[in-house]
C-alpha cells in the first residue's frame, strides 16, 4: 500500500513539474525582451540596413537552403535523363543580389529556378517551413500550459512495398490514419494536429518504408499519454507485433526541435536519384505525381485559419538581442505594398512611379523586392534583392539597365543607409569583409552543380585583397605561436632532463671530492652505511 501511494505521489509531483515547465518564464526588467508568438513583428526596411546589432550566429551567405538546393538539382538532373524537366521553362534562373554596393558594381548568387514541385527538397522545404512556425505558434498560443504535445509514429503497412504497390499503398495509409484520427478524437483522448507520411528508399531492396510522423496533442499527465498510447495500438490491427509505434512527449524546451524534424521535406526523390536507379526513379515520378503526403488536422487548422482571416502569418524569426529562434506574426505584404515600403526609404521623400515589370516567359531581370536585412558576422545587418528570370548577358549595371524594377534604387538607398548609421563613408573593403570568408568559399567550391556566383572586377579583386590580407596576418600568427611553442617545450624538455640526471651529477661531485680529499654530506644521489 505505502508503495502505490509513493508512486502516485512520485506521478503528482512530476506532473506539478510538467506544469511548471509550460508556464512562461518570468523576466527581470533589465533582461532583453524576447519575441513571442503574440507579437506583431514590425516590417523591417532597407533604412535599417549597417545598423549595429548582436551577431548570434546562423547567417552564412548561400549556406542554409543550399544543402537541399543541391539535392534538387541531382533530381532535377535525373529527371532529365529520363525525359522529365523539373526546371522553369527556358532555363531560368533566380538572383540574390547583395544591395548596398556602389553602383557599376554587383555580386550575386545565382541558383536555378525549379517547378513548383514539392518532391524536389528545396521546394518542398519552404513549406515545411512555414508548417513548422504554424505548429510552433499554435503550441504557444493554443497548447502550452493546457494541454500537452506529442509525437507519434508508426508504420503505416505491414512490410515495405515495391514502386509497382506504392500508389495503392499510399491511399490505404491514409485511409488507415483517418480512421484512427477518427476513433481518437471520438474516445476524448488525443487530437491530430498535423500528419506527414515518410517513405524513405532502401536501394539494395528497391522498395519503401511508409510510416506517419504525426504531432498530437492530450491532457497533461503520462497517463494519458499511455491511455493514448494503449488506444492507438489497440485500433491498428496491421501491426501485430505492435513494434515501430512509439509516442513521446515533448517537453518545453525541446518543442521547436521535434517540429522541425517532424516537418522536415521529404528526400526520396533524392534517395532514388543517388542509387541511379533510372526505372525506378522514372516508375516514381509517375506514381507520385500530384499525391500530397501532409496534412494539417485538428485545432492547427482553425488556427491557420484565424491567422488567415486577420491578414497575417507565422514566421520563425531570430530575436536580435538574444539571437533565440522564435515564432512571430508577420502582416501579409503583397507586390505594390512592397514597392510603397522601398519608396518610403528613398531620400528625399519624393514618390516616382516605377516602371511596370514586364510579364510572360520572355520577359528577363524581374526585381520581385528585398528581404528581410539580417545580422552579419561583424554584427551589421545587411539587405538582398530578389531576381527572378536573372540573365546576366543583358543585366548592364553600368548603364543602370537590364532589371526591370527598382534594383539600382534599393542598391543606392541601402549604400545610404549605411552610410548613415555607421557614420562614416562609403568602403567596399570594409563593406565586404565581413562576408569576405563566405563568399570565397562559393567561389572556390567545385561543385557548381546547385548555384553560381556573378561579381563585377573590381568587387572581385578587393574579396582577393581582403583575403590576401588574411592569409598573411594568419602566417604571421602561425609563425609567432610556432616560436613561442618552440622556446617552451625546449625549456620544458631541458627541466626533464636535468631532474632525470640530478643523480649522475650528484655522483660526479662526490666522486671528485672524493679523489681531491674533500669529504661532503651524502646527498640523494648516493647512498652512506
Amino acid at each position: 500500500m505505502k508503495k502505490n501511494n509513493a508512486g502516485q505521489s512520485r506521478e503528482q509531483r512530476r506532473c506539478a513539474q510538467r506544469r511548471r515547465d509550460h508556464q512562461p518564464l518570468k523576466q527581470n526588467s533589465g533582461q532583453a525582451k524576447h519575441i513571442h508568438g503574440h507579437e506583431v513583428l514590425p516590417p523591417k526596411t532597407l533604412c535599417q540596413v549597417g545598423r549595429k546589432v548582436e551577431y548570434h550566429g546562423g547567417f552564412r551567405l548561400g549556406s542554409g537552403s543550399k544543402r537541399y538546393r543541391k539535392m534538387s538539382a541531382v533530381v532535377a538532373e535525373m529527371a532529365a535523363e529520363v525525359g522529365h524537366d523539373l526546371y522553369r521553362p527556358g532555363k531560368k534562373k533566380a538572383a540574390q543580389f547583395l544591395l548596398g554596393l556602389p553602383d557599376n558594381e554587383y555580386l550575386a548568387i545565382c541558383y536555378p529556378a525549379f517547378k513548383h514541385d514539392k518532391r524536389l527538397p528545396s521546394v518542398a522545404m519552404v513549406d515545411a517551413t512555414q508548417t513548422a512556425a504554424n505548429l510552433q505558434y499554435h503550441y504557444e498560443t493554443k497548447v502550452q500550459g493546457r494541454a500537452q504535445l506529442a509525437a507519434l509514429t508508426f508504420p503505416a503497412l505491414e512490410s515495405r512495398v515495391s514502386i509497382d504497390s506504392y500508389a495503392d499503398g499510399v491511399a490505404l495509409a491514409f485511409k488507415r490514419m483517418n480512421k484512427l484520427k477518427t476513433a481518437l478524437r471520438k474516445s476524448g483522448m488525443g487530437d491530430f494536429v498535423y500528419v506527414q507520411l515518410e517513405a524513405p528508399f532502401q536501394p539494395e531492396t528497391e522498395s519503401f518504408y511508409l510510416h506517419f510522423h504525426i504531432f498530437l496533442t492530450f491532457d497533461l499527465g503520462d497517463v494519458h499519454r499511455r491511455r493514448a498510447l494503449a488506444f492507438i495500438k489497440e485500433n491498428s490491427p496491421w501491426l501485430q507485433s505492435k513494434a515501430g509505434v512509439h509516442l513521446i512527449r515533448i517537453a518545453h524546451q525541446d518543442v521547436a526541435r521535434s517540429i522541425r524534424y517532424g516537418t522536415k521535406p521529404s528526400t526520396t526523390a533524392y534517395e532514388i536519384a543517388t542509387s541511379e536507379n533510372k526505372k525506378v526513379f522514372e516508375a516514381y515520378l509517375a506514381v507520385s505525381k500530384g499525391r500530397r503526403l501532409t496534412r494539417t488536422e485538428g485545432s492547427l487548422k482553425d488556427t491557420v485559419r484565424e491567422l488567415k482571416a486577420q491578414g497575417r502569418r507565422a514566421k520563425l524569426s531570430q530575436c536580435e538581442n538574444t539571437g533565440r529562434l522564435s515564432v512571430c506574426l508577420v502582416e501579409k505584404v503583397g507586390r505594390r505594398e512592397l514597392g510603397a515600403i522601398e519608396k518610403s526609404d528613398r531620400k528625399g521623400g519624393g514618390e516616382q512611379a516605377s516602371p511596370k515589370p514586364k510579364t510572360g516567359d520572355k520577359a528577363k531581370n524581374i526585381y520581385c523586392g528585398c528581404g528581410r536585412p539580417v545580422a552579419s558576422p561583424d554584427g551589421r545587418l545587411l539587405a538582398f534583392g530578389y531576381v527572378q528570370n536573372f540573365c546576366e548577358k543583358s543585366f548592364e549595371p553600368s548603364s543602370g539597365k537590364g532589371i526591370h524594377g527598382n534594383l539600382f534604387e534599393a542598391n543606392r538607398i541601402a549604400r545610404h543607409a549605411w552610410e548613415t548609421n555607421t557614420g562614416k563613408s562609403f568602403d567596399l573593403k570594409e563593406f565586404l569583409s565581413p562576408i569576405a570568408d563566405d563568399i570565397m568559399r562559393l567561389l572556390r567550391d567545385s561543385d557548381v552543380q546547385s548555384y553560381t556566383v556573378v561579381a563585377s572586377p573590381n568587387v572581385l579583386k578587393t574579396l582577393l585583397q581582403i583575403q590576401k590580407e588574411r592569409e598573411q596576418r594568419s602566417r604571421c600568427q602561425k609563425r609567432v605561436q610556432r616560436r613561442r611553442f618552440g622556446q617552451k617545450r625546449f625549456a620544458r624538455t631541458l627541466r626533464r632532463w636535468a631532474s632525470k640526471m640530478s643523480g649522475v651529477f650528484d655522483w660526479l661531485k662526490n666522486s671528485m671530492n672524493r679523489i681531491s680529499g674533500k669529504t661532503s654530506r651524502p646527498s640523494s644521489g648516493t647512498f652512506s652505511n
